[in-house]
């Protein structure tokens, strides 16, 4: 019986400077496609170092659909191996996380190490004299690489280096991580999970965004942080002509908020514990760079696909199907500071987005709520034309705009594009 194929899809006519059409949330055949040119082929966050501190140690992860082993072996060396048994293809790891210095797959009994390698098979008399171990070892994915414990991970051999994928967005990483003041995240705080019936780029585009949505599905947190602290996360001043250059689009599908909105979470900034903290700062950057990171926080970024990094947390994005998306939040402690600020940042995260907070619930129904939008298909087409008229664009393709402007997304899109046409 003859099969047919889909007509190759032109992404031409689907995303333009200005607008882009319904039909990329909405299409299956555009979702396989993300998978192919997208997550098997371009650099994905995985995970952080911290999350396996310990010879042994493991979290099981995902790359696109696959299913990895993000593991710490006896030497040191974070592994990521393919958490698939080479002989009839059963996952190896059935556990979220654990410590194992070997991996015994349930269906057939074939050990490995925590390096990958193939440490017995049963019945391996069976097998003749040409059984070689080498040649039924985890499979590793193809490229592996760190930024400041940040793991990321490409399923092609070829390609950019990470360096060259991040680019200058590693600017806003440092600035993000150097609130501690030994330059370390430590990710050992848990994780909360949530899921949200539309398509992954919903989440992409909302999560640096909100300086515009947050005036109207955020407003309670935004009256609570008025009552709290004398100030806000409220940013009406951010349309005006000073608040030009804090919406950034970088080379690689990068979008970043530099908008000095998101200050250290409330506390008692004369105690004792938050002076200790204060001259750590001071002493590593100086008085004004340590006064200015206690007032006015860190930037907020994503990384193309997958990666969010939002106040004192790591958000990651998980596609389930072309309307389903998994996402993780993260809270992230500082190493090397007083017991009282990470206990604040973890207060401060659980206000805002931990199971009763007020910021994630309203970001996951809207999410949903644009996807049944989507299923209107007379005027299909999305606008992006906001903050067009200002746009400045840099020689190496980086774009920025004012506190509400839209060129971070429409940086998105262009990167989107030529992703998926495979340029």
């Amino acid at each position: 019986m003859a099969t047919t194929m889909s007509p190759s899809i032109d992404y031409n006519e689907l995303i333009f400077e200005d607008r882009i059409h319904g039909r990329l949330y909405r299409d299956p055949d555009i979702f396989e496609e993300e998978f192919t040119n997208i997550w098997y082929r371009s650099w994905v966050y995985v995970g952080h170092e911290s999350e396996v501190p310990e010879p042994g140690d493991y979290r099981t992860k995902q790359i696109g659909r696959q299913p990895v082993i993000m593991v710490r072996d006896e030497n040191g060396s974070v592994n990521l191996l393919l958490n698939r048994c080479p002989h009839r293809g059963n996952i190896v790891c059935q556990n979220e996380r654990g410590n194992a210095h070997v991996f015994r797959c349930a269906y057939h009994g074939w050990s490995y190490s925590n390096r990958g390698d193939l440490l017995g098979a049963t019945f391996v008399g069976a097998y003749g004299d040409s059984f070689n171990k080498g040649d039924y070892r985890l499979a590793p994915v193809p490229r592996v690489d760190s930024y400041r414990g940040l793991v990321f991970a490409s399923m092609s051999d070829t390609g950019p280096t990470l360096a060259e994928h991040l680019g200058r967005v590693t600017d806003y990483l440092d600035a993000f991580i150097d609130f501690s003041p030994e330059g370390e995240l430590e990710v050992r705080s848990g994780v909360q999970k949530a899921r949200y019936n539309g398509n992954w780029k919903m989440m992409a585009e909302n999560s640096l965004e909100g300086n515009y949505h947050g005036h109207f599905i955020h407003q309670f947190i935004f009256s609570l942080n008025r009552q709290r602290q004398g100030g806000s996360l409220d940013t009406n001043n951010l349309n005006n002509e000073e608040s030009a250059d804090k919406v950034i689009f970088l080379p690689g599908g990068h979008m970043v908020e530099d908008l000095a909105i998101s200050p250290m979470p409330l506390a008692d900034k004369d105690g004792e514990s938050w002076k200790e903290y204060f001259h750590a700062l001071e002493n590593r950057f100086g008085t004004e760079r340590a006064e200015f990171m206690m007032e006015y926080g860190a930037p907020l970024m994503f990384i193309f696909p997958n990666l969010v990094m939002i106040q004192s947390q790591i958000r990651v994005l998980q596609p389930v199907t072309t309307t389903e998306t998994k996402v993780w939040y993260y809270p992230t402690l500082l190493k090397g500071v007083p017991q009282e600020v990470n206990t604040m940042r973890l207060r401060g995260h659980e206000r805002s987005y931990g199971p009763g907070g007020f910021v994630s619930a309203d970001d996951l129904e809207v999410c949903e709520r644009n996807q049944l939008g989507m299923e209107a298909q007379v005027d299909e087409w999305l606008w992006l034309k906001r903050g067009l008229h200002r746009e400045r664009v840099l020689k190496d393709g980086s774009t920025s705009g004012h506190g509400m402007d839209e060129n971070n997304l429409r940086g998105f899109w262009r990167h989107y594009k030529k992703a998926m046409s495979g340029a």
